[in-house]
Formats: C-alpha cells, sequence, structure tokens
C-alpha cells in the first residue's frame, strides 16, 4: 500500500479512513482496503451521490423473471432474516450476481430512509455502482463481508452497516448475494455485528444446500457427506451430483470437504477424490488426498439425464424445469410456473388479479408468492377470507372505525384492513361471499382512491387488489348475488388455478413426499397405495393431498414402506356403508365436495372444527355450506 499511485480519490480515501482508525492500522480490514483501492483506480469519487435511478418495473419484473429460481429458493431465508433483523430496525436483500437488487423487506422507517441512497429493488449495488458496500465488495472478494459506517466509499452510505455473503449455485458460479443492512445510528448497532455474520451465513448454507438438491434431480446419484453421521441430511451437509462417475454439482459444502475448487464440477471423477466407490446407503468413506474418512449416503434421486454435459453455469437447463414442492403444499412446475410469473408481471404494472379456483387449489399461498416476488415485497400484504368474518363485523374490520362511532368500539379506533394495506397489496379471500352493501362500499373506495372509516372522515389510500373465488363470479353477476360493477373492476387478470384431477398427480405426489423428508428418511409409497391415492377424486385438492402426505411421513419410521392399511379408511376402501361414499358416474365439483364434508363430520361424530382441520379448510366455511339453500 506504501507504494501505491497518489490520486485525489486515494486521498479523500486515506483522510476518511485515518479518522476511522488508519488505513495501514488493525482496525482498518484489509478487505476494506483493497477495495478502497479498486475504487480509487476507477477513478470513483466518494463525495459522488450516492443516489441513482433504478430499474423501471417492466424492467426489475424481466429481471426478476430471469432470476425466479434464486428468488424463489431464497425466499424462505429472507422471511427468516426478516424476523431476526426487526429488532435492529434494519432490512434483508438479494441481489443478483451484478448487485442488482432482487428483493427487500425490512422495517419500514429504515426502508424510507434506504430508499434516499438507492438501497431498493431496482438499483445496482456492485462497487462500480455504490463504491465499497457489502454487496459489492462480497461480489468481487467471493467471501462474506461487513462494512461499517466510514468504511463505505460513499459518503452519503456511511450512515449503513452491511452485512453480505454471496449465494453460490450448484455448477460454482455465483449467483447473487443475501445481505443485512441497517443504521450505525441505531441503538442496537452493536448487535449487527457477529449475529449478522452468523446469520448470512446460515442463510446462503441452507439455500445452497436446496438448491443443490434440487440440482440433483435425473443426475444417476446424489451423494451426502460429513464428518459426523448426524449431520447428514442436513444444511451443513456435503452434497455432490454425479454421472458416470463424473461430479456434475456440488454445494459449497462439499467442495471444502473434499479441498477442490469450482473448476473440479463436470471434470474430477470422484473415484479421484473419495475411496469407496459407489453403493446405496450409508458408509464410510475416505478422501483420496488425506484419507481422511467421511460419512456418505447415497442416493438416486431419478432418471439420469440424456447426456452427460455440463449445464450452463449461469441458469442450469434443469432448475426451472422440474416440480418443486414449496411450503404448504403448492407446487410449481410447468403448469403452474407461468401463472405465478404473470401475476408478478400484473402486480409490478399495478394491474388487479382475480384468482379462480376450487377450495385447496392453493389461492392464498399463490398470492403469498406474487407478493414475494414483485415490487411491492418490502410493503404489506394483508388478508382477509370474506367467508370467516361474520357479516355485521366485515364492514368494521375492512373500512375501520373512529373513536366512538358505535358501542363497543375499541378504545382510539380501528384503522381497518384496507387502510393497514395502504402502499401494499390487499388479498380479499371468497369475495364471492361479500355482502352486497359491502360490494358497493369496496366499489367507491375503488374508484375514489379512499376509504371512509365508521364515524370518520374519507382517507387516502393506495393499495394493489388481489381478490379470490371458488364461485362462478359471472354466474353470481347473472343471478343478482354479485355487483356487474365491481365484478368489471376485478377481473384485469384472471388467474385460474388448475384442480388436481387436471395436473399429473405422481409427478406433485413425489415432489410433496420429497418435501416433506420421505426421501432423506427411506420412505416409499406401497405400488397399490399409488393405485389408490390416483384414484381418489380430491375434492379438497392439492391441500388435502399435502394434508394427507405430511401426515403420513410424519407418522412412518425411518425405511417405512407406505401400504394401504396406512391410508385413511375412505381411501382404503374400507369406509363403513353409512357414511355416504356411493358416487355417481360423473358427480359435480359440489358433489364431491360435500361428499367429503358428511365423511369428515361422520368420523369425527359431528365436530365441525375437526372435520375443519382434516379438511383444511375454516370452520366457518363448512358451516356456510352446511347451511340449507
Amino acid at each position: 500500500m506504501a507504494n501505491a499511485p497518489h490520486s485525489p480519490a486515494m486521498a479523500v480515501a486515506r483522510e476518511r479512513l485515518g479518522e476511522a482508525g488508519g488505513l495501514e492500522g488493525a482496525p482498518i480490514p484489509l478487505v476494506i482496503a483493497r477495495s478502497w483501492r479498486r475504487c480509487a483506480d476507477r477513478g470513483l469519487r466518494a463525495d459522488r451521490p450516492a443516489h441513482q435511478d433504478p430499474l423501471p418495473r417492466a424492467d426489475l419484473a424481466a429481471l426478476r423473471d430471469r432470476h425466479h429460481t434464486l428468488m424463489h429458493l431464497a425466499t424462505p431465508e429472507l422471511d427468516t432474516l426478516h424476523r431476526a433483523m426487526r429488532d435492529l430496525g434494519g432490512m434483508v436483500l438479494l441481489t443478483n450476481d451484478r448487485g442488482l437488487i432482487l428483493d427487500a423487506r425490512g422495517d419500514a422507517g429504515f426502508v424510507r430512509r434506504a430508499r434516499r441512497v438507492s438501497l431498493q429493488p431496482g438499483a445496482g449495488w456492485g462497487e462500480d455502482d455504490e463504491g465499497t458496500n457489502a454487496v459489492g465488495t462480497a461480489l468481487a472478494e467471493r467471501a462474506l463481508v461487513q462494512v461499517r459506517g466510514p468504511e463505505h466509499y460513499l459518503t452519503d452510505n456511511a450512515f449503513l452497516i452491511c452485512t453480505a455473503m454471496p449465494v453460490t449455485d450448484p455448477y460454482g458460479a455465483v449467483a447473487g448475494v443475501i445481505d443485512l443492512s441497517g443504521d450505525t445510528r441505531h441503538p442496537r448497532a452493536d448487535a449487527h455485528g457477529p449475529d449478522a455474520q452468523a446469520l448470512a451465513r446460515l442463510a446462503v448454507a441452507h439455500l445452497e444446500h436446496r438448491w443443490a438438491v434440487r440440482a440433483a434431480e435425473g443426475h444417476e446419484a446424489l451423494i451426502r457427506l460429513h464428518a459426523h453421521p448426524a449431520w447428514l441430511g442436513t444444511p451443513q451437509e456435503g452434497l455432490l451430483a454425479v454421472d458416470d462417475g463424473i461430479i456434475q454439482a456440488a454445494n459449497p459444502a462439499a467442495l471444502t470437504l473434499l479441498g477442490l475448487g469450482n473448476e473440479a464440477l463436470g471434470r474430477v471423477r470422484l473415484d479421484s477424490v473419495l475411496s469407496g466407490g459407489l453403493e446405496r446407503g450409508d458408509r464410510l468413506v475416505r478422501t483420496v488426498a488425506e484419507d481422511r474418512p467421511l460419512h456418505a449416503r447415497m442416493t438416486t434421486p431419478g432418471k439420469r439425464r440424456p447426456s452427460t454435459s455440463r449445464p450452463s453455469a449461469r441458469r442450469p437447463a434443469r432448475q426451472d424445469q422440474g416440480m418443486t414442492a414449496g411450503r404448504d403444499g403448492i407446487l410449481w412446475d410447468a403448469t403452474t410456473r407461468p401463472l405465478l410469473d404473470r401475476a408478478i408481471l400484473a402486480l409490478d404494472a399495478g394491474i388487479p388479479i382475480l384468482l379462480q379456483g376450487e377450495t385447496g387449489s392453493g389461492k392464498e399461498v399463490f398470492v403469498r408468492a406474487a407478493h414475494a416476488a414483485c415490487g411491492r415485497a418490502q410493503a404489506p400484504l394483508v388478508a382477509v377470507n370474506c367467508a370467516a368474518i361474520p357479516e355485521g363485523l366485515l364492514e368494521s374490520e375492512l373500512f375501520g372505525y373512529e373513536d366512538g362511532a358505535f358501542t363497543g368500539a375499541r378504545r382510539g379506533g380501528h384503522r381497518g384492513q384496507i387502510r393497514q394495506a395502504d402502499g401494499g397489496i390487499l388479498f380479499l379471500d371468497e369475495i364471492g361471499d361479500m355482502p352486497p352493501a359491502l360490494q358497493a362500499r369496496l366499489l367507491r373506495v375503488l374508484q375514489d382512491g379512499e376509504v371512509t372509516p365508521v364515524g370518520g372522515r374519507p382517507v387516502k389510500v393506495d393499495f394493489l387488489l388481489v381478490t379470490a373465488t371458488h364461485r362462478d363470479l359471472a354466474a353470481c353477476v347473472a343471478q343478482g348475488t354479485f355487483r356487474a360493477d365491481l365484478y368489471y373492476r376485478l377481473k384485469h387478470l384472471v388467474v385460474t388455478l388448475p384442480p388436481l384431477r387436471d395436473r399429473p398427480l405422481d409427478a406433485i405426489i413425489d415432489a410433496l413426499l420429497a418435501s416433506f423428508g420421505a426421501d432423506d428418511r427411506g420412505i416409499r409409497l406401497a405400488p397399490a397405495t399409488r393405485t389408490l391415492l390416483r384414484r381418489h377424486d380430491w375434492p379438497g385438492n392439492l391441500r388435502e393431498l399435502a394434508n394427507l402426505l405430511r401426515t403420513l411421513v410424519a407418522l412412518s419410521p425411518p425405511g417405512a414402506l407406505i401400504t394401504p392399511a396406512d391410508l385413511p379408511a375412505d381411501l382404503a376402501g374400507r369406509a363403513p356403508k353409512d357414511l355416504g361414499t356411493a358416487t355417481h358416474p360423473t358427480p359435480s365439483l359440489k358433489a364431491r365436495e360435500d361428499d367429503a364434508i358428511r365423511q369428515a363430520l361422520a368420523r369425527h361424530r359431528g365436530n365441525v372444527s375437526a372435520a375443519a382441520r382434516e379438511l383444511g379448510v375454516h370452520r366457518s366455511t363448512l358451516h356456510r355450506r352446511l347451511r340449507p339453500d
């Protein structure tokens, strides 16, 4: 550093870092000094404003679409980190491999301050864009980086304390960065240090582990490695996908265990680094270089690829084509993924969405996934089930009320769900069950852009509306039970989620079983069991199937074979004759749903709450279905 060329930018760097502890001294990490040198060599001015124009909505939507696998896999980690950062008043970010922010969520006050320096979706935070910062420097160093206060190159960013960890895909390419950012002036800023680094490492390890498991689908073998057998099956294990004896894909943990670099993928034979060969099940193997023992478990996750050529490092050939199960049982495949992509584009363009689908098809989970990937991800998502709230309370819940508006009103009033969704997304589930009087009030809110609480004055609101129903709204309009003018306000983009009977059931069963840990525990379905599952009508759709498989896996010991005897009586053909199980050649959807409700109530001796839990619906839905027409 002593012989470094002098420049005005480096002079500013020396002055600012000198105030913080000295450029050459121990208090300034070498990684920060290297980054400042790179910025100075580029001629970047430290006093340059940090503000930049983020990508337009359409361009941001296209960018997210190109990286939707990364975004989908990162969603659980971002949710977890968001909760962990709540007490620190900060935010969590996901960027692509160039530092462009794909997703951001966090404390509302910090989000507003962060926008002043363009710490928001669509903005670029590579070193070329913002100088020394955690995201850009982590990408440059390919390592975990923390940048505190004045260590940021741009003066405008000196209030930030940020920790970033690169995410590596299973083919050795840096796919993006997870970043935790906060304010150095926050009372708990000191807690951001080691805690944030540990959180970032753990989140990335979980993401890379799931990505490697997903990439292994279709390879000849998946090998799990760890020095201790108890760690097999956890995010800390090493994962290798192997074809024809060649390591095709891996997570960083596996490469570290074997002392390999990313360049080994697609080139190095497994027997050149591990002795013991390929055999199914658990066994002890040894590293060739150090003769170090490792515990290994080999499985065959699927059919082999027709070609063993290495996929593109930027976008592996299979990563978006297979069936993948998300939380709550919804599955993203060639049927549902395009629907989600269109919904995200619509939300980013400010277009209302009307979701249609049978009970249990995953409408609310679909909305939450679309919200997490759209431009309002850091804004609230407020979900209201219009069928689950009594008619007398729905008005005050939706529109709010002022203090003293009526007898029994909450002291201080209630903002209402519409105002709580201001700036974000309001999701009205079962919109077809909304009373006509409230339909008129909702229409007025959509027309005027303001809501009037009970006993109060109009208040301006800005929200995107997503509605859902299992009813045929066009038929409801024809019958006079739903307002035509509101219907046409809602149906800008209509997304119809397919019922389970119209989807590839075998692939869905396999994906759900894998998501519930059946593969890791060696749990399988007997052929006769699978046949019975195929024959079932599944009136509760994905929710019903997911609930059943989750229960079967949870109750089965490792290595178990699930037989027809393990299935509920109606599925196994053992239902008592008095449960009304007789079916017609072509029963209607309502008839099938009513039949499932009758069976559930019979099994639980009329207990509506227990029957609702089994069917995966709210008990108010059952009460409504039990009312005479």
